[in-house]
């Protein structure tokens, strides 16, 4: 089934063929999905959550994660099924630069998993059949969300996933180690930053009142777990980060609260945190600047580039900018009605929730497009009937690959050829 067809993002672009290259129809239960990508030097690789039999794989029981491999052609490289005979659900992944692969979730149990690879490669065509997810009996926390901001893909975090759960994979898809650390309170994972000794884990922790306050946390290679570090009491919230040269990191989300003497702009600012990894301290501290609206990076890259959105009384947009070293803004493109943008290195992804005459594009449009130093478009493509952009990812030697959930359930890995 072809889902895509190719278009030009603005007057300027060169338009150039979008790709389809993997399909997969899922039952649409909130604990089956993909929740993110990320690459390695000759293969993307997504990962997920299913019940049944999966891309080769079958059942090792209750909600299992998954991790696939595919190469630029979208043949299905290797397939692998992580998971205990209870609940464990993924939430973030991440590649380091030995190629080696980092998923991060949740866990009913801290017993040792079961792996399982797919015995044959299935073809890119290869569709899962839907299957029944168990209603889980016990209770939920609900976070947050007065002002409508983009939330992580678990807004319901079950009270019986009691593990924070870290699997190191190779390139290859065999499974290296498993780490898992007991959760005093209820939380998640929004982003794994690898290192040079390990990776960082960048997390919510639930409060009481079911508000959210962030934290960075390190996990070696021998996976001892180090002192988390918190952001906030109960309204922040980091979604992604990069890890700088000097060693520190900067870690971008959402505030409604004062962060080391700043005080809040709007009702809820964009935030970029430029933090310790020694010690956790807040160092630097960047705020939008919205009067009266409600602003979210979701998405940052090592050149102090963002993406996310900003919603106030009268619109909502989606922004991308790029910020100088001072923290100051060196250029920023808004796109009205736009519902979602991310950006990945020199990339950027759209979701247009209206027609838009800057991105030539209509409701239901994801716009990738690659921009230059001034943040204007170079080259793009498009992707209709999106109803969700779950992740963006750049890799020399491969392009772009975009992770979309169709207006019709379906899950769609796109290949960009810039």
């Amino acid at each position: 089934m072809l889902l895509f067809s190719t278009n030009s993002v603005a007057a300027t672009f060169t338009p150039k063929l979008v790709l389809p290259f993997l399909t997969s129809t899922i039952s649409g239960n909130q604990n089956d999905e993909i929740v993110g990508i990320t690459s390695t030097k000759s293969n993307w690789i997504a990962a997920g959550n299913a019940v049944g039999d999966f891309l080769g794989t079958t059942t090792l029981g209750g909600i299992d994660s998954w991790i696939s491999a595919f190469d630029s052609s979208g043949a299905n490289i290797w397939s692998l099924r992580v998971g205990t005979s209870e609940d464990d659900i993924a939430t973030t992944i991440a590649a380091d630069s030995k190629e080696q692969i980092w998923i991060a979730g949740l866990s009913q149990s801290e017993s040792n998993p079961t792996a399982q690879v797919a015995p044959v490669s299935p073809s890119s065509s290869t569709e899962p059949q839907p299957s029944e997810i168990p209603t889980a009996q016990s209770s939920t926390v609900q976070t947050l969300n007065p002002d409508s901001v983009t939330m992580p893909a678990i807004k319901n975090i079950r009270q019986d996933l009691k593990f924070l759960t870290v699997s190191q994979i190779d390139k290859s898809g065999v499974l290296i180690n498993r780490f898992s650390s007991r959760l005093n309170n209820f939380g998640y994972i929004n982003a794994i930053i690898p290192g040079s000794l390990g990776v960082f884990l960048i997390g919510a922790e639930i409060t009481k009142s079911g508000g959210e306050r962030a934290f960075m946390q390190s996990l070696n290679s021998s996976g001892e777990f180090g002192t988390k570090y918190f952001y906030g009491k109960s309204a922040t919230t980091l979604t992604s980060g990069v890890l700088n040269k000097d060693k520190t990191l900067t870690l971008v989300g959402r505030s409604s609260e004062t962060l080391a003497t700043k005080s809040v702009i709007g009702k809820v600012d964009g935030i970029i945190l430029n933090v310790s990894t020694s010690d956790g301290k807040i160092l630097k501290v960047v705020r939008s600047n919205g009067a009266g609206a409600t602003r979210s990076w979701e998405s940052s890259s090592g050149n102090l580039t963002v993406g996310g959105t900003s919603v106030t009384k009268n619109s909502k947009e989606g922004v991308i900018s790029q910020f100088s070293s001072t923290g100051s803004v060196v250029w920023s493109k808004r796109y009205a009605g736009a519902s979602d943008a991310i950006n990945n290195s020199g990339v950027v992804a759209v979701l247009t929730a209206q027609t838009n005459t800057l991105l030539k594009s209509k409701s239901g449009d994801v716009v990738v497009y690659q921009f230059d130093k001034k943040g204007d478009p170079i080259v793009g493509g498009r992707i209709p009937l999106s109803a969700e952009i779950i992740g963006l990812r750049s890799q020399s030697g491969l392009g772009t690959c975009v992770a979309t959930r169709a207006t019709d359930g379906t899950f769609v890995l796109a290949q960009l050829p810039f």
